[in-house]
């Protein structure tokens, strides 16, 4: 374990270049963070969506590829590309059966592998299946949660051992939203430790009230600091990322650190109460990405002897009926194109006027700058912005060490190193906090920390 590090230094005005900027947001075949992600086990969808053998597939796109997924009629899954290797007829009007796929075109059947099994519009003796080599990618449950593998090693990578994925269901929940915009402004809103307190907190922090409809628990603790702007933010390496502690004071020789976990390639975890939260953040495509909202109780004790849980849903977020879209099926009512729903007048006079945190996250993050990628060479970052500025550069030096040396990236090989937890906590002046946190912050069997 290293020492915190102390505040970034000299980075007042400092940009990333337009290059840095391509690298960091492209994600499709052959890119740098395409090839880096596909090393990983990948989150496609809550198990729950696809409860059903052979009912209807879904339409998905990952790393700029066109998929769908089913469960044929045997409950195994199948994640293929999303038009027939014949005349590319859609899949997704296809005919699911016990053992896979068949196009409704012309009849050409596909296993959950992508193997191609039959071809019934010729003769068998001029049949070619063995020559067809259909895009398919092996999935997992686990953890409630549909996992995919699209890499090229033939030895799949263990699946990371989040506390979430290991606890029973009733345990946790799955929320999951499309974004209109790169999945990196996304995550970097999930590891922004001096937002909170404007974006996400009432004009008057001393107003609880108010602060309880819209925050989490661990959010009206920090009010209490009555401390917009951190004293200090402060990052320790770990295994597979980092975690960083945001400093205010809470007397009487105390401080509140607000502690944050983020994890290679695209996780996070926000500092959390007795309701335990973390974030995924999957790139559909350059110019849009999935955020997952995920919250667990680690015990059954934990979970029933909380009184009052934290509000998680809003109206606002229900989700609008499925178009021809991928991922169309997870898009809000709140949007881009209906400025979130937002009411101008409570915005004037108490708080931000888009309801809930999530939906305040995505009105910020969808629109930050003209596109849907954000062109960070215009940025002008500040000590604020130090752990963005930590995640952007592990972020391009694993790509690059895979590239150029090809070096595993960080958590690919041991899967304990994702056992953290976030935590929002306050610690005595007379210890480090990170000996403060240590209980909280790591699950047993974690190697995170060394």
């Amino acid at each position: 374990m290293t020492a915190p590090t102390g505040n970034y230094q000299g980075v007042s005005g400092f940009t990333f270049t337009q290059e840095e900027n391509e690298q960091l947001t492209r994600v499709g075949p052959g890119t740098l963070m395409g090839n880096l992600f596909r090393q990983y086990w990948i989150a496609v969808i809550p198990s729950s969506f696809l409860s059903e053998s052979g009912v209807k597939p879904l339409r998905i796109r990952l790393l700029c590829e066109d998929l769908v997924l089913f469960r044929a009629g045997n409950g195994k899954i199948g994640l293929v590309g999303a038009y027939c290797q014949h005349r590319l007829a859609p899949l997704y009007f296809g005919r699911i059966e016990d053992n896979g796929i068949r196009c409704l075109y012309h009849g050409w059947k596909y296993a959950t592998d992508g193997t191609c099994m039959e071809m019934p519009n010729i003769p068998a003796e001029q049949q070619f299946c063995d020559a067809i080599h259909h895009p398919s990618y092996p999935c997992v449950e686990y953890g409630g949660v549909i996992w995919t593998y699209m890499g090229p090693s033939k030895e799949l990578p263990a699946l990371p051992e989040f506390e979430f994925a290991l606890v029973p269901d009733e345990q946790r929940s799955y929320r999951v939203f499309h974004q209109e915009c790169n999945y990196l402004q996304v995550l970097e809103g999930g590891i922004d430790p001096t937002h909170v307190m404007w974006l996400h907190s009432p004009y008057n922090l001393a107003d609880e009230s108010l602060a309880q409809k819209h925050q989490p628990s661990q959010h009206i603790v920090a009010n209490k600091s009555g401390a917009r702007t951190p004293m200090a933010i402060e990052i320790v390496d770990t295994a597979a990322g980092f975690m960083y502690g945001a400093k205010r004071p809470f007397g009487a020789g105390e401080d509140l650190w607000r502690v944050n976990q983020f994890i290679m390639p695209f996780y996070s975890m926000p500092p959390g109460s007795e309701l335990r939260g973390a974030r995924i953040y999957t790139p559909i495509d350059d110019e849009n990405s999935i955020k997952w909202q995920i919250n667990w109780y680690p015990t059954q004790e934990i979970m029933q002897s909380v009184k009052k849980g934290d509000r998680l849903n809003f109206p606002e977020e229900e989700y609008l009926p499925a178009t021809h879209e991928p991922y169309s099926f997870i898009r809000p009512k709140a949007t881009k194109a209906n400025d979130y729903l937002i009411s101008w007048d409570v915005h004037r006079t108490q708080r931000m006027g888009i309801a809930g945190v999530n939906l305040q996250d995505r009105c910020v993050t969808e629109n930050e700058g003209p596109t849907p990628i954000l062109d960070r060479s215009k940025e002008n970052l500040c000590s604020g912005d130090y752990t963005t500025i930590k995640a952007r550069r592990m972020l391009l030096g694993a790509a690059t060490a895979l590239r150029q040396r090809g070096a595993l990236p960080p958590g690919v090989k041991d899967p304990r190193v994702y056992r953290v937890r976030a935590t929002s906590k306050v610690v005595p002046d007379s210890i480090p906090w990170v000996e403060g946190v240590k209980s909280d912050v790591l699950v047993s069997g974690s190697t995170a920390l060394g």
